[in-house]
This record gives structure tokens, sequence and C-alpha cells, in this order.
């Protein structure tokens, strides 16, 4: 047994936790007690210890309402409850919300011991099976949906060539994935991938970044640069946003894609690459050939194969997949518990408009995730802008008005439970927040009947 295994012990009897610390410690463990459940939470969001012990009936706040408070921000710790005959049953309802076991007082030290080692034997376990799952991690670039199998088709076929790429899409549409699907089914799939923000590079920077330099071209170049398209000799440059570049940069790339020839600033002699294009844009470049702000014979050079990026609004049947796989991705690199999304929210996702596409659903669900425990439900999803926007103003005006004194006390008690909430019930905390005095907040506790239950939870 491992002696670094830190316990802890949360039970109101001084004498049982004083029994159990002494035996643990005897067995090599090292130990923490807890009186008060509220503590308890705070030191293990300090420090979460290997296993807890927690005692189910404890006052105002009990074991399970201390286990579904972890739960509910994430905090995966394995727990053991402790029961009276008299609360067994919530015992075994506590198993079945995830703790590892309970165990009916008065029982002998030695059983408690043999738990314990089964519970962190599991963990180990567990562990093991995350580091194998890490090994293992799978794209985004997943779905299902009619507009998804044929945008993967039309990867397969033209990543078989050697043909310039050019994908079009909305923003957040997952341009940079496609790009990199091409580039894994290609012949070059083990060359070098090199993305390329066009719209991130200053104009007077622009060539020595993508062509390279050689040392003492210029003042301050004190050694030998490669470009980006040397350095995707052999494999595929991605040229993201390329219809913010300006059109004397289009001039220079014109002529590498052309002759597939550098020339170094600082060099007399020309280097030959070769490269697979792809290019990628939000922009109508059509449009901007009209407008004069795009090169036409860089647009014909570029756009040999075009591929367009489906809008997630046209996807809405890969939701449910993209959704469970950014969930396990957010749980997976933050070492949290299993979460779930709900049927009702994942309708609910699956309605929305997303402007944002699937940038916008990654960053919801990573939200949700934050705010939520290991099960999330549809309130958790916040009302978009854009659904505000599309909100008629009879559907507002049709909503039952309440007096403007109950209106004030509903907001006031509901912003105090969610201070109460962000300190873990520190009241003291809470009411240097909400810039009031202690006592002023206790009578505010009073007046709108909050409960512990309210914000421990």
């Amino acid at each position: 047994m491992d002696s670094k295994n830190l316990i802890y012990i949360v039970d109101d009897d001084k004498n049982v936790r004083r029994s159990l610390q002494v035996g643990l410690e005897n067995a090599g463990y090292a130990v923490q007690v807890f009186q008060d459940p509220i503590t308890a939470f705070q030191a293990i969001k300090a420090q979460s210890p290997d296993l807890a012990l927690f005692d189910v009936r404890m006052g105002e706040v009990s074991g399970i309402d201390l286990f579904r408070k972890l739960l509910n921000d994430g905090l995966e710790v394995p727990t053991i409850f402790m029961s009276g005959h008299a609360s067994m049953t919530e015992a075994v309802a506590a198993v079945q919300m995830g703790a590892f076991d309970f165990l009916e007082k008065p029982f002998a030290t030695e059983k408690l011991v043999i738990t314990i080692e089964r519970c962190l034997e599991l963990q180990r376990i567990r562990a093991q099976v995350r580091d194998l799952q890490s090994k293992t991690e799978t794209t985004e670039f997943i779905g299902s949906s009619a507009a998804f199998r044929s945008l993967r088709s039309e990867i397969e076929k033209v990543a078989a060539t050697h043909s310039p790429v050019l994908i079009t899409g909305e923003s957040g549409t997952g341009k940079e994935l496609i790009a990199r699907e091409i580039h894994q089914l290609s012949r070059s799939a083990k060359g070098p991938f090199v993305k390329v923000n066009c719209a991130a590079i200053p104009e007077n920077l622009i060539e020595s970044e993508l062509f390279g330099y050689q040392k003492g071209a210029f003042t301050g170049a004190d050694r030998n640069k490669k470009g980006f398209f040397e350095q995707a000799h052999e494999g595929t440059i991605f040229l993201d946003e390329i219809g913010e570049m300006s059109l004397s940069a289009q001039a220079k790339v014109l002529r590498t894609l052309q002759s597939f020839e550098i020339h170094k600033l600082g060099s007399e002699q020309t280097q030959k690459v070769r490269v697979r294009v792809v290019a990628a844009t939000n922009r109508n470049l059509d449009a901007a050939v009209v407008e004069k702000t795009f090169r036409e014979d860089l647009l014909y050079r570029i756009n040999v194969f075009p591929i367009h990026a489906p809008p997630l609004r046209e996807r809405r049947t890969d939701i449910p997949q993209l959704v469970s796989h950014f969930l396990r991705e957010y749980t997976r690199i933050n070492s949290l518990p299993t979460k779930h999304v709900t049927p009702e929210a994942l309708e609910k996702l699956s309605a929305l408009p997303w402007p944002g596409n699937i940038r916008e659903l990654k960053n919801k669900i990573e939200r949700m995730a934050i705010l939520g425990g290991q099960v999330l439900d549809k309130n958790l999803i916040p009302e978009s802008a854009s659904s505000l926007a599309n909100k008629t103003q009879s559907e507002f005006t049709n909503e039952e008005p309440e007096s403007l004194k109950n209106h004030r006390r509903r907001l006031e008690r509901q912003h105090i439970i969610h201070v109460l909430r962000t300190t873990d019930g520190n009241i003291s905390e809470a009411a240097m927040k909400l810039d009031v005095e202690r006592t002023y907040l206790h009578k505010k506790l009073l007046q709108y009947e909050i409960k512990k239950k309210d914000f421990f939870s």
C-alpha cells in the first residue's frame, strides 16, 4: 500500500472521526478529518484526496449533499459512505450516483482498510484506461449526415491527386480539419503539414516568412531562416484566409505556385520545392476578383478542385456525435469524470441556428461542462443573441408581468444564491463580493429563506 495515499474523513461525530483517524493512520494512510461538509468541500477543491469517507447523516448538509455538490462541480473523488441502519437506503442511492461502496456502522478497521484498498486499486485501473484512451485520440472530423458523407467523398477523391484545393465556407466550419484530412489521406502524409495564417503576416514580412532569407540579407538577419514553403517540402502547405492576403503578396505566391521555386532574400539562387497546396477562405473570391482585391490568375491557380465546408445548420444530425466528442475530449484533458448530455439538451442544441458553426458548438459544450455536473441538461444552454433577435415582440409582451417588488426580490434572491455558490458557501467572502456587512447578509438569508441546500448543490 502507498503510504502517501491521502484520505479525508467527514463526520459530525467527534468520537467517530478520532477513531477512524487513529485506525487509518496506523494502517499507513495520511488522514485529515472534517466536521462540517462545506469546510470539507473547500478543502477538496484546494487539494483533492485519494479517497474520502462521508457519513450519510450530518445535519442540514448531508454526506449525500456533499457528494452531489462534488459531482456537479466536476470534482471526482473516490468515495465510501458510512451509514447507520436508518440511512442505509440513502447509502445505496449514493452508490447508484457513483460512490464506490458503503459500510454499515459499526464496522471493523480491517474491513474498512480492505474496502479502501479495493477502491484505490480500481482508481489505478481507471487511470491506466484513461491513459490508453488519450493515446488513441480521435479527430474532430466526424459525422454521418448526407452533407458530411458528400464532403468526405470529395476529400478522398482529391487526396489521391496532387491538385491544388480551395476550401470555402463560413467561419468555424472546420476548414483546417478538412485540409488536414486531405494531407493525411494523401501520398504526402509522411511529410510536414504547415499552416500559414495569411491574414496574420504583415505585408513587409510576407516575403521573408513565406520564402525565408540568408544570413546577412538585412539588418538583424543573423542566421539562415527557412520560409513556410521550404518547411512544407514533400508535404502540404495550408494557406488559411488567403483572401486576406495583400495584392503584392499574392503576386509573390503566384510566382512560386507557377514554378514551385523559391528565392530566399539575400540569395542569388532559386530552390525547388515540392508541396501540396491547400488554401481556404470564408470570403467570396469571385466577388473579390471583380472588386480587384484578389488576383484572377491566382484564383485560377488555387481553385483547381473547390471544396465547400457545409455550415453546421446543414449537418444537424451530426450534432449528437460532435457533442459526445467535444465532451469526451474536455473531460479527458481536464481529468474529469464522464459527463452526459440529456436527450432534451441534445434536442435543443440540434435546433439552434449556430451562426458560429462547429467552433461555436465546441465553445458551448465546454461552457456547459464547466457549469454543470455529470448530467448536463438544457438549462445550461444559454440563449444565443441570434435566438433572442428572432424572438418577436409579441412573445415578450405576452409574458405574464410581475410586480416591481416581486421582480426585485426574485432577482436579489437569485443573485445572493449565485454569489454564495461562487464562494462555496463562505458567508464572509460572499458579503465582501456583495459589498455588504456580514450581519446584513444574514438578515437577507432569513428574509428570503435561503438555506444551505439552495447554494450548496
